[in-house]
């Protein structure tokens, strides 16, 4: 560490203390907020969910029902999110009125995108019936896919604008737009569930409607704010809006890999969670619901440290100040650890309590299941930080592809396939089992990341081109 810290190739010495913790904070806490909202909303929903009739198989559908609709999305969420790349980079070497550029090319793909989900909207029951659930789970979880493809315009194009805002560091505005559509969200699934103030008692189908609702509003704001708020004056953003080969093309070279490592690990959490724990029965899967729920609210908030990593190496990097990058790297992962490691404890022994407070009909199989599998939280939630916040800090600095193939081979090598293995050769073992292969996975993918940053091939990779040195010229010589 000390070799890295007195290179003196790599810039200047860093003036702030704590490898710039309170840098970090600055820039984390309103997208930590963001994030922590939204999930907040999200557990609240599922809370909601789970006070309907037939609980136990609507809460079983969510979960299913909910991974399967953020798969195909999910690609181009990874994809998009690169635009805090390229803008922070910008920002750095003191171009940062190019950032529009690549806010705009994010909305041209986010609608292009969006245009591609009907395909699996039109096949959805065939889709979902690939889970194998029975027919009474099935007929749930199809609707709910539908509505929550139908809204994807709005995830990916707020994905698009946040990642803009962020990279300029300009964390408060996602936080607004996102607290903003997370009230619309609660109000009208709470309305649309339970069928209040004459609205009807749609269930589960209300809480996707809600969602969908939530995001428009806070695509809306974004949008707003993008082009006509005091920063789309100073950085020129609607002198930009024109589609642009080039910066097209830098965005899809930086975000393919992204968007490919993205999906490749929900699609495997989605099999892993719906097919392979699907096969121990409904009582299962109810229980991974609510782990899952619990298990969010520990890496959720992590996703915004990442965030603040991505930018502020993306930062120094385009500044051509990698030591500055590294220190914030690392400042970011011993918050993201305390953080995770401290929930981790605390869901662990309070699992009973936490648990019952989804398990509404006293289910012993459900109860068991589920404070059985938080050992997993536990165990995985240092391993997880490093994973959550090298992936980030690796995107800001524009290594992609490597990230990107590497996780995919530990995530159906190990993850998937090692999970399947064990529930099929240790099925006595229950959903058990699998859990435990899965965080294996999970060990080995952070350990992974950290030493790929650790090595440092990240320095030489350019984004953008590095601003020239400011050469003085020499002083006139005095007359004679």
């Amino acid at each position: 560490m000390r070799a890295i810290e007195t290179t003196s190739a790599d810039g200047p010495r860093d003036p702030a203390r704590w490898w710039g913790m309170g840098e970090v904070v600055r820039l984390a806490v309103p997208t930590v907020l963001n994030t922590v909202s939204f999930t907040l909303m999200q557990f609240v929903d599922g809370w909601m969910v789970s006070r309907v009739p037939n609980s136990e198989h609507a809460m079983a559908a969510q979960m299913a029902a909910g991974m399967a609709a953020f798969t195909p999305v999910c690609f181009f969420i990874g994809l998009l999110s690169c635009v805090s790349t390229f803008a922070s980079q910008n920002l750095g070497a003191g171009r940062p009125e190019r950032a529009g550029l690549y806010g705009w090319q994010g909305l041209w793909l986010a609608a292009g995108a969006a245009g591609l989900l009907v395909i699996p909207i039109l096949l959805a029951r065939p889709l979902m019936g690939l889970f194998g659930h029975p027919a009474d789970v099935l007929a749930l979880e199809t609707p709910y896919f539908q509505i929550l493809l139908a809204g994807g315009f709005f995830t990916l194009s707020s994905t698009a604008l946040g990642s803009f805002f962020v990279g300029l560091h300009k964390p408060l505005v996602p936080f607004i737009a996102g607290v903003a559509g997370n009230l619309v969200n609660f109000e009208a699934a709470y309305l649309l569930i339970f069928g209040k103030q004459g609205f009807p008692a749609l269930g589960l189908t209300g809480a996707a409607i809600g969602h969908v609702a939530g995001m428009g509003v806070q695509t809306l704001i974004l949008f707003t704010l993008f082009v006509g708020g005091t920063l789309a004056a100073r950085y020129r953003v609607r002198r930009e809006c024109r589609l642009s080969w080039t910066a097209m093309r830098d965005l899809l070279r930086l975000g393919v890999p992204a968007g490919g490592m993205f999906i490749g690990d929900v699609l495997m959490w989605t099999i892993f969670m719906g097919y392979i724990i699907g096969t121990f029965g409904v009582a299962a899967l109810t229980a991974t619901n609510i782990l899952n729920r619990y298990w969010q609210l520990c890496f959720m908030p992590a996703l915004g440290v990442s965030a603040a990593a991505t930018a502020l190496v993306g930062k120094y990097c385009g500044a051509a100040q990698p030591r500055l990058a590294w220190r914030r790297a690392h400042a970011a992962l011993i918050l993201v650890e305390i953080y995770m490691v401290t929930c981790g404890i605390v869901t662990w022994l309070w699992r009973d309590d936490l648990v019952g407070w989804f398990n509404k009909n006293h289910d012993p199989e459900v109860q068991a299941i589920a404070t059985q599998v938080f050992i997993f939280i536990l165990l995985c939630q240092a391993f997880d930080a490093l994973n959550v916040i090298f992936i980030g800090a690796l995107r800001g600095a524009g290594d992609t592809l490597w990230p990107g193939a590497v996780q995919i081979g530990l995530a159906y090598g190990l993850g998937l396939g090692g999970s399947a293995l064990v529930a099929r050769l240790a099925p006595q073992w229950g959903s058990f089992g699998p859990w435990a292969t899965a965080s294996a996975y999970i060990a080995v993918l952070g350990m992974v990341m950290w030493g790929r940053f650790l090595g440092g091939r990240w320095r030489m990779m350019t984004v953008v081109e590095t601003p020239a040195p400011q050469v003085q010229e020499p002083a006139p010589l005095p007359p004679v």
